[in-house]
């Protein structure tokens, strides 16, 4: 993957002002927040961050639950390229963490001029979305099942 993106990156389009940028967080930090409408992609040079979803609980807490971790050559914030709806969960640095937030149009514009690359890349995401689904599905079936056995519903079924 980051062989795809950093090629990308190197194209003159990015290197103008405000369109990519280096920043840096520190362990606990929140790099993007669930809901927000922000528009940029980040790709991860150094460090790890947690992917969370906010859960309500039936007495209204709320906890964050812990999707996946992702580390150095992997991206996150790019559903928003496909629809640039307000961010679908939150990510937090797990230790001291150096990423390249990268202008959503910018993006979109050089995939754009330049399909056979956005193919690669887009192939990617689609690949690790799919995965994403597949893990997703699994364990909503499995907290399906335990709620159903939980109150006693599986025995009328």
């Amino acid at each position: 993957m980051s062989s795809i993106l950093k090629k990308f990156l190197q194209a003159d389009e990015f290197k103008q002002p405000h369109v990519c940028e280096i920043v840096n967080y520190e362990s606990g930090d929140c790099i993007m927040m669930e809901g927000e409408e922000s528009l940029d992609v980040y790709y991860i040079e150094q460090g790890h961050v947690r992917i969370n979803k906010r859960v309500v609980l039936h007495d209204g807490r709320q906890i964050q639950s812990g999707f996946c971790d992702l580390g150095p050559g992997d991206t996150f914030g790019e559903l928003n390229l496909f629809d640039g709806s307000p961010r679908s969960a939150s990510v937090i640095a797990c230790d001291d963490v150096e990423v390249t937030r990268i202008n959503r149009k910018i993006l979109l514009d050089y995939m754009d001029k330049h399909p056979e690359e956005a193919y690669l890349l887009f192939k990617h995401w689609l690949q690790r979305l799919a995965s994403n689904i597949r893990q997703s599905n699994d364990r909503s079936s499995h907290l399906f099942a335990w709620g159903l056995n939980q109150y006693g519903i599986d025995e009328e079924l």
